[in-house]
Protein backbone atom coordinates (compact mmCIF):
# COMPACT_ATOMS: atom_id res chain seq x y z
CA UNK A 1 0.00 0.00 0.00
CA UNK A 2 2.73 2.26 0.79
CA UNK A 3 4.56 1.57 -2.54
CA UNK A 4 1.62 2.79 -4.19
CA UNK A 5 0.99 6.03 -2.28
CA UNK A 6 5.25 6.72 -3.13
CA UNK A 7 4.59 5.78 -6.91
CA UNK A 8 1.33 7.77 -6.95
CA UNK A 9 3.39 10.89 -5.26
CA UNK A 10 6.74 10.70 -7.25
CA UNK A 11 4.11 10.78 -10.27
CA UNK A 12 2.51 14.37 -9.10
CA UNK A 13 6.02 15.85 -8.12
CA UNK A 14 7.30 15.00 -12.27
CA UNK A 15 4.20 16.87 -12.59
CA UNK A 16 5.06 20.04 -10.49
CA UNK A 17 8.90 19.71 -11.80
CA UNK A 18 7.57 20.03 -15.61
CA UNK A 19 5.75 22.83 -14.47
CA UNK A 20 2.18 21.48 -14.60
CA UNK A 21 1.26 21.63 -10.88
CA UNK A 22 1.55 24.14 -8.21
CA UNK A 23 3.51 21.90 -6.00
CA UNK A 24 4.81 18.80 -4.90
CA UNK A 25 2.55 18.04 -2.06
CA UNK A 26 -0.78 15.97 -2.54
CA UNK A 27 -3.75 17.83 -3.54
CA UNK A 28 -5.66 19.60 -1.17
CA UNK A 29 -9.47 18.71 -1.98
CA UNK A 30 -12.32 20.69 0.10
CA UNK A 31 -16.05 20.19 0.87
CA UNK A 32 -18.22 21.10 3.43
CA UNK A 33 -20.22 19.15 5.77
CA UNK A 34 -23.55 18.32 3.22
CA UNK A 35 -25.45 15.48 3.53
CA UNK A 36 -25.64 12.86 1.60
CA UNK A 37 -23.36 14.70 -0.89
CA UNK A 38 -19.96 14.91 1.26
CA UNK A 39 -19.66 14.80 5.26
CA UNK A 40 -17.63 13.10 7.90
CA UNK A 41 -17.99 10.24 9.76
CA UNK A 42 -15.70 8.91 12.24
CA UNK A 43 -12.00 9.79 11.13
CA UNK A 44 -13.06 9.54 7.32
CA UNK A 45 -15.12 11.39 4.67
CA UNK A 46 -18.15 9.90 3.08
CA UNK A 47 -20.92 11.16 0.91
CA UNK A 48 -22.30 9.99 -2.64
CA UNK A 49 -19.92 12.96 -4.35
CA UNK A 50 -16.88 12.01 -2.32
CA UNK A 51 -17.05 8.98 -3.72
CA UNK A 52 -16.78 9.58 -7.20
CA UNK A 53 -14.28 12.41 -6.42
CA UNK A 54 -12.09 9.75 -5.27
CA UNK A 55 -12.95 7.17 -7.79
CA UNK A 56 -11.59 9.96 -10.56
CA UNK A 57 -8.07 11.42 -8.62
CA UNK A 58 -7.36 7.76 -8.05
CA UNK A 59 -7.91 6.70 -11.69
CA UNK A 60 -5.90 9.90 -12.60
CA UNK A 61 -3.21 8.72 -9.97
CA UNK A 62 -3.01 11.68 -8.07
CA UNK A 63 -2.09 11.68 -4.34
CA UNK A 64 -4.71 13.87 -2.56
CA UNK A 65 -5.72 14.87 0.92
CA UNK A 66 -9.59 15.60 1.65
CA UNK A 67 -10.89 17.96 4.39
CA UNK A 68 -14.74 19.28 5.49
CA UNK A 69 -15.11 22.96 6.41
CA UNK A 70 -17.77 25.13 6.34
CA UNK A 71 -18.95 26.31 2.98
CA UNK A 72 -17.86 30.03 2.61
CA UNK A 73 -14.04 29.46 3.70
CA UNK A 74 -13.80 26.47 1.32
CA UNK A 75 -15.24 28.65 -1.35
CA UNK A 76 -12.78 31.84 -0.76
CA UNK A 77 -9.51 29.17 0.05
CA UNK A 78 -10.63 27.66 -3.83
CA UNK A 79 -10.28 31.05 -5.34
CA UNK A 80 -7.37 32.30 -3.62
CA UNK A 81 -5.62 28.81 -3.88
CA UNK A 82 -5.23 27.78 -7.81
CA UNK A 83 -4.73 23.69 -7.46
CA UNK A 84 -7.96 23.91 -4.54
CA UNK A 85 -10.10 21.16 -5.57
CA UNK A 86 -13.38 22.04 -4.72
CA UNK A 87 -16.82 19.96 -4.52
CA UNK A 88 -19.80 19.40 -4.73
CA UNK A 89 -20.65 23.05 -6.43
CA UNK A 90 -23.95 23.86 -7.92
CA UNK A 91 -23.30 25.40 -11.82
CA UNK A 92 -24.66 28.45 -11.89
CA UNK A 93 -24.72 31.46 -14.17
CA UNK A 94 -22.63 34.00 -11.42
CA UNK A 95 -19.92 31.18 -10.87
CA UNK A 96 -19.23 29.93 -14.38
CA UNK A 97 -16.39 32.08 -15.11
CA UNK A 98 -14.79 31.31 -11.93
CA UNK A 99 -14.13 28.00 -11.62
CA UNK A 100 -12.93 25.03 -14.32
CA UNK A 101 -15.84 22.65 -14.27
CA UNK A 102 -15.53 18.89 -14.27
CA UNK A 103 -18.28 16.48 -14.00
CA UNK A 104 -21.72 16.74 -13.50
CA UNK A 105 -21.74 14.33 -10.32
CA UNK A 106 -25.07 14.08 -10.27
CA UNK A 107 -28.29 16.64 -10.45
CA UNK A 108 -29.61 18.71 -7.88
CA UNK A 109 -33.35 19.80 -7.45
CA UNK A 110 -34.04 22.18 -4.93
CA UNK A 111 -37.46 22.56 -2.90
CA UNK A 112 -38.43 24.90 0.01
CA UNK A 113 -39.05 22.47 3.10
CA UNK A 114 -41.17 23.32 5.86
CA UNK A 115 -41.53 21.91 9.60
CA UNK A 116 -44.10 18.46 9.48
CA UNK A 117 -47.16 20.16 10.70
CA UNK A 118 -46.66 23.77 10.33
CA UNK A 119 -50.03 24.28 8.15
CA UNK A 120 -49.90 28.32 8.87
CA UNK A 121 -46.72 27.98 6.41
CA UNK A 122 -48.41 27.66 2.62
CA UNK A 123 -46.25 28.44 -0.28
CA UNK A 124 -47.96 28.15 -3.66
CA UNK A 125 -45.63 30.31 -5.46
CA UNK A 126 -42.10 32.18 -5.32
CA UNK A 127 -43.94 35.73 -3.67
CA UNK A 128 -45.58 33.52 -1.03
CA UNK A 129 -42.51 32.36 0.36
CA UNK A 130 -41.32 36.30 0.90
CA UNK A 131 -43.80 36.23 4.21
CA UNK A 132 -42.32 33.55 5.83
CA UNK A 133 -38.46 33.71 7.34
CA UNK A 134 -35.71 31.24 5.14
CA UNK A 135 -32.44 30.26 6.29
CA UNK A 136 -29.74 29.58 4.37
CA UNK A 137 -26.03 29.42 4.10
CA UNK A 138 -23.95 32.46 3.41
CA UNK A 139 -22.19 32.77 0.13
CA UNK A 140 -24.60 29.24 -1.24
CA UNK A 141 -26.20 29.46 -4.48
CA UNK A 142 -29.00 29.34 -2.94
CA UNK A 143 -28.82 32.41 -1.10
CA UNK A 144 -27.32 34.23 -4.19
CA UNK A 145 -30.63 33.00 -5.58
CA UNK A 146 -33.37 34.21 -3.10
CA UNK A 147 -31.28 38.00 -2.77
CA UNK A 148 -31.44 38.09 -6.92
CA UNK A 149 -35.04 37.59 -6.45
CA UNK A 150 -35.20 40.39 -4.06
CA UNK A 151 -35.54 38.64 -0.15
CA UNK A 152 -34.47 40.06 1.99
CA UNK A 153 -35.44 43.37 1.01
CA UNK A 154 -38.13 45.66 1.61
CA UNK A 155 -41.03 43.81 1.49
CA UNK A 156 -40.34 40.58 2.24
CA UNK A 157 -38.90 38.87 5.82
CA UNK A 158 -35.10 39.06 6.30
CA UNK A 159 -32.77 35.61 5.12
CA UNK A 160 -31.62 34.60 8.24
CA UNK A 161 -28.03 33.62 7.60
CA UNK A 162 -26.01 30.80 9.21
CA UNK A 163 -22.14 29.42 7.96
CA UNK A 164 -22.90 25.98 8.22
CA UNK A 165 -25.81 23.73 6.93
CA UNK A 166 -25.83 22.05 9.89
CA UNK A 167 -27.66 24.75 11.80
CA UNK A 168 -30.61 25.08 9.70
CA UNK A 169 -32.54 21.78 10.68
CA UNK A 170 -32.50 22.79 14.35
CA UNK A 171 -33.75 26.14 13.72
CA UNK A 172 -36.23 24.99 11.57
CA UNK A 173 -37.23 22.60 14.40
CA UNK A 174 -37.12 25.01 17.12
CA UNK A 175 -39.41 27.13 14.95
CA UNK A 176 -36.47 30.18 14.54
CA UNK A 177 -37.25 29.82 10.77
CA UNK A 178 -39.99 28.75 8.27
CA UNK A 179 -38.39 27.37 5.51
CA UNK A 180 -35.31 26.18 4.71
CA UNK A 181 -34.18 25.67 0.47
CA UNK A 182 -32.48 22.34 0.59
CA UNK A 183 -31.72 19.62 -2.20
CA UNK A 184 -34.61 16.54 -2.88
CA UNK A 185 -31.52 14.42 -2.60
CA UNK A 186 -31.06 15.24 0.90
CA UNK A 187 -33.61 12.42 1.85
CA UNK A 188 -31.45 10.01 -0.11
CA UNK A 189 -30.19 6.94 1.94
CA UNK A 190 -27.07 8.27 4.17
CA UNK A 191 -29.31 11.38 3.83
CA UNK A 192 -31.15 13.78 6.42
CA UNK A 193 -33.97 11.88 8.69
CA UNK A 194 -36.99 13.49 6.60
CA UNK A 195 -39.37 12.32 8.89
CA UNK A 196 -39.56 15.69 10.34
CA UNK A 197 -39.99 18.16 7.65
CA UNK A 198 -41.68 18.39 4.45
CA UNK A 199 -41.19 20.12 0.74
CA UNK A 200 -43.79 22.33 0.04
CA UNK A 201 -42.37 24.04 -3.08
CA UNK A 202 -39.85 23.70 -5.66
CA UNK A 203 -37.55 25.80 -6.90
CA UNK A 204 -37.61 24.73 -10.74
CA UNK A 205 -35.01 27.67 -11.51
CA UNK A 206 -32.43 26.64 -9.47
CA UNK A 207 -32.67 22.87 -10.83
CA UNK A 208 -28.63 22.00 -12.27
CA UNK A 209 -25.92 19.78 -11.33
CA UNK A 210 -23.03 19.47 -8.61
CA UNK A 211 -19.45 19.33 -10.24
CA UNK A 212 -15.92 19.75 -8.78
CA UNK A 213 -14.03 22.11 -9.60
CA UNK A 214 -10.82 24.51 -9.70
CA UNK A 215 -10.07 28.21 -10.03
CA UNK A 216 -9.58 30.07 -13.20
CA UNK A 217 -5.94 30.15 -11.96
CA UNK A 218 -5.30 25.92 -11.38
CA UNK A 219 -2.84 25.11 -14.60
CA UNK A 220 -4.83 23.44 -17.76
CA UNK A 221 -2.74 20.56 -17.08
CA UNK A 222 -3.80 19.63 -13.85
CA UNK A 223 -7.10 20.43 -14.43
CA UNK A 224 -7.14 17.93 -17.40
CA UNK A 225 -5.69 15.08 -15.64
CA UNK A 226 -8.42 15.16 -12.62
CA UNK A 227 -11.13 15.57 -15.61
CA UNK A 228 -9.64 12.96 -17.70
CA UNK A 229 -9.99 10.64 -14.33
CA UNK A 230 -13.52 11.78 -13.91
CA UNK A 231 -14.00 10.71 -17.89
CA UNK A 232 -12.19 7.51 -17.19
CA UNK A 233 -14.71 6.55 -13.99
CA UNK A 234 -17.78 7.86 -15.95
CA UNK A 235 -16.95 5.22 -18.80
CA UNK A 236 -16.22 2.37 -16.53
CA UNK A 237 -19.71 2.55 -14.94
CA UNK A 238 -18.31 3.96 -11.47
CA UNK A 239 -20.48 7.15 -11.38
CA UNK A 240 -24.00 5.45 -12.13
CA UNK A 241 -23.39 2.93 -9.31
CA UNK A 242 -22.10 5.07 -6.89
CA UNK A 243 -24.94 7.92 -7.56
CA UNK A 244 -28.34 5.25 -8.64
CA UNK A 245 -29.50 5.73 -5.33
CA UNK A 246 -29.86 9.09 -5.84
CA UNK A 247 -30.84 9.17 -9.62
CA UNK A 248 -33.59 6.83 -8.72
CA UNK A 249 -35.31 9.78 -6.79
CA UNK A 250 -35.33 11.79 -9.42
CA UNK A 251 -37.05 8.76 -11.34
CA UNK A 252 -33.69 8.31 -13.63
CA UNK A 253 -33.55 4.72 -13.51
CA UNK A 254 -30.18 3.51 -12.36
Amino acid sequence: MMGIWIRKLTAFCLLALAGHAAQCAPLSVLAEENLPFSYRQGSTIQGYCTAVVRNALEAAHLPYQMDIQPWARIYTTTLAKPGTLMYPVARTAEREDKFHWIGPLVANRIALFRKKGRRDVVVHSLDDARRYRIGVVNMDFREEYLRRKGFGEAGSQPLVVVNSSELLLPMLQAGRIDLIPLGLAKCAPHGLDCNAMEPVYVLSELESALYMVFSRDTSDALVQQVREGFEQARRNGSVARIMAPLNRIYGRGE
